[in-house]
């Protein structure tokens, strides 16, 4: 019987080498490089390049709070980046910051918003081509504030080179709709 083992673990064992060096052999790896996607045409989001000051309204806070967005292109051309910081209110202690990702993706047709806080928040929405002067970005992921059982989409309007509104509202637990408006201005 200990014979029978050490015999089948080296004819297994001899199986195994003979195959793996007939199989490296064999193996043909591709020398040329991975395509490069082509660069999406942001052209349309170009004007957003700068800083902007935006004042937000929202129907469960006392008041205006202001938020500062600063557009860049990616050096690669993938991306147009938006850097955000909603500056302190009197229930705001401390200032957020935000960093907001835009693409075009060529193969759902769709705009593409991947955004990361400093709380530990993410969201990723999606837009068709806009309508005119108008976007609408609908969530398909994100973390979820404690008390929000919904979102809805965001509508963002562009009034002009330098003029930008958006409208939105979210669904409280308790079924209370909140709405949110923002109105930017370039600098």
């Amino acid at each position: 019987m200990n014979h029978f083992i050490r015999c089948f673990s080296l004819s297994a064992a001899l199986l195994g080498a003979v195959s793996a060096v007939a199989l490296a052999q064999g193996a043909k790896v591709e020398g040329t490089p991975v395509p490069t996607p082509p660069k999406p045409d942001l052209s349309s989001m170009k004007f957003l390049i700068g800083t902007w000051t935006c004042t937000d309204i929202s129907s469960r806070r006392p008041g205006p709070f202001t938020t500062t967005e600063v557009y860049s292109m990616d050096p690669t051309g993938y991306w147009i980046v938006r850097d955000d910081t909603i500056h302190t209110a009197s229930w705001i202690p401390r200032e957020v910051h935000s960093q907001t990702k835009y693409t075009w993706d060529t193969v759902s047709s769709k705009w593409v918003r991947i955004t990361t806080g400093d709380g530990g928040q993410f969201a990723i929405a999606t837009a068709p081509m806009p309508a005119g002067s108008t976007k609408t970005y609908t969530y398909t992921l994100q973390s979820m504030a404690p008390d929000i059982a919904s979102y809805a989409p965001e509508v963002y309007n562009k009034v002009s080179d330098t003029k930008k509104t958006m409208k939105t509202s979210f669904t409280e637990k308790s079924g209370r709709v909140v709405n949110v408006t923002e109105s930017c201005t370039k600098a």
